[in-house]
């Protein structure tokens, strides 16, 4: 299991068609979903998230400890920054527990503090390889 130390801001999709690295400056969507409803999913499948109303969290264990923030407007959450280090499978885990979806392949990352973009599957790999 390949432990790794990251800092990322995590989107939506980008707001083009297929598979690919974002441009310099990516458009992306919000992630579909209500910081509330995010809120219910992390309590019923990640009790041991400790969430704070104004959106920080913090997941910590023997294997992980990840810290964040969840920024959100108009009903969605806009973005989410996180850092710590973790297994990939993970953070895939909290990611789609926060999301409410599996299909985060194709989220946008922002890699700190380099300011590189990404897709999230390239940065899966980039970062925790098998």
């Amino acid at each position: 299991m390949t432990v790794a130390p990251f800092h990322i801001h995590l989107y939506g999709p980008l707001l083009s068609d297929g598979p690919q690295e974002p441009p310099a400056t990516a458009s992306t969507c919000p992630i579909e979903s209500s910081f509330e409803s995010a809120q219910g999913r992390l309590e019923q499948h990640l009790p041991a998230v400790l969430l704070e109303p104004d959106g920080s969290f913090a997941w910590a264990g023997p294997n992980h400890q990840v810290v964040g923030m969840i920024y959100d407007a108009a009903e969605k959450i806009q973005y989410i920054e996180l850092r710590g280090r973790c297994a990939g499978r993970q953070l895939r885990r909290l990611i789609e527990t926060l999301a409410g979806t599996d299909a985060i392949d194709q989220f946008a990352v922002m890699v700190l503090p380099e300011r590189q973009w990404k897709v999230f599957q390239s940065f899966e790999k980039t970062c925790f390889p098998v």
